[in-house]
């Protein structure tokens, strides 16, 4: 097969295009496999997309962008796009020729770019989930386009879907750890505040993990549950001293400035970009199964999942600790108190998992 690139007439694949190709199998990166995608196929332009519900987005361009009028982040109505009118079956995906197929020469596109010859195929992701597009555009038709060429985009599509999919990994690594990053500090303030309240804490994720697992949560819902029971009590660093470290059992008015320690911790948690998903469960985690908790009176499932396993552990784990006010209750005196109120105060979901991990 050949074709005629630049006025003159090549092999489809020269031992240079083979190289290219041997490289981005080799060393995969976006960028090679799109500079490969346009070379090999001969065209102008390459670049992938990702597809929201209305529009085209354009993350990666390869090639003379400025006569195309696209580059990195252009957006266009999907309505207006080739790829849209290629996956609902009114185009084909391989056009050597735009002028020759009517309603892609109709299309206000190709006047607006210049476009002669057009290739477009899925990006996939390893699920087998479509996740945008990989194309390649040309001024001038190229009658010698064929199916093979598509194949090779296929190809080079999939190296693409791997590796969007892997910077994707990335980006959520980074996410994980500039979230724990904040959870330290978070925690840092709060054991210079009240040592109690970051010991209690931590113990309180270790029952949360534990009961989440066995509530059959997933790993998200898992980690959420224990950023959540990790971070309950964060909006005590809001609390007085003479309410916080009060010696005794707090009268009325202590107790109603107590409570602001939940919306406290989820204005908290709200301010950090990383956290800000969280906020509500935070926020929630003394509301009751029952709807007779705060600080907005939730009840039942209008509870995070995440809260209701918090505050069960949170119940327990205060029970059986000493505090200034009171000793610690026996474990068996905080079992029967979780039972009496499981379904009134607790979740009983979480609250059942709770008693099974404790033996009772």
């Amino acid at each position: 097969m050949t074709r005629i690139v630049s006025g003159r007439i090549t092999n489809v694949l020269d031992d240079a295009q083979l190289g290219r190709l041997g490289a981005v199998a080799q060393r995969p990166s976006l960028g090679g496999a799109l500079t490969a995608a346009r070379e090999l196929l001969g065209m102008g332009l390459a670049y992938v997309t990702r597809m929201t519900e209305t529009e085209q987005v354009f993350l990666r361009t390869d090639g003379d962008v400025e006569s195309f009028g696209v580059d990195a982040g252009t957006r266009l109505p999907l309505g207006d796009t080739y790829c849209q009118a290629i996956l609902d079956g009114r185009l084909p995906a391989l056009m050597p020729d735009v002028a020759a197929i009517p309603h892609a020469a109709a299309m206000a596109v190709t006047a607006t770019a210049s476009i002669g010859a057009y290739v477009s195929v899925p990006v996939m992701n390893a699920a087998g989930t479509r996740t945008g597009t990989l194309c390649c555009a040309n001024h001038d038709p190229q009658p010698a386009l064929a199916d093979r060429d598509l194949q090779f985009l296929h190809v080079l599509a999939r190296i693409i879907g791997d590796e969007l999919e892997r910077d994707q990994a990335d980006v959520e690594r980074q996410r994980l750890a500039a979230e724990a990053a904040g959870v330290r500090a978070l925690l840092a303030a709060v054991q210079a505040r009240d040592s109690y309240t970051a010991a209690h804490s931590r113990s309180v994720v270790e029952l949360a993990r534990a009961v989440a697992r066995a509530c059959g949560c997933d790993e998200g819902e898992i980690h959420r549950a224990e950023v959540v029971a990790l971070l309950h009590d964060i909006g005590k660093l809001t609390i007085p001293d003479a309410v916080l470290n009060h010696p005794g059992a707090l009268n009325a008015e202590q107790w109603a400035i107590m409570r602001t320690h939940a919306p406290a911790g989820a204005a908290i948690a709200a301010g950090i970009p990383e956290l800000a998903d969280l906020a509500p469960a935070i926020r929630a985690e003394h509301e009751r199964w029952d709807g007779g908790g705060y600080p907005d009176g939730l009840a039942g499932e209008a509870i995070p999942l995440a809260s209701r396993i918090t505050f069960v552990c949170d119940a327990y784990h205060a029970m059986t600790s000493d505090r200034p006010y009171r000793p610690a209750l026996a474990h068996h005196v905080a079992v029967a108190e979780l039972r009496r109120h499981a379904g009134s105060q607790f979740c009983p979901r979480a609250t059942a998992a709770l008693l099974g991990l404790l033996g009772a």
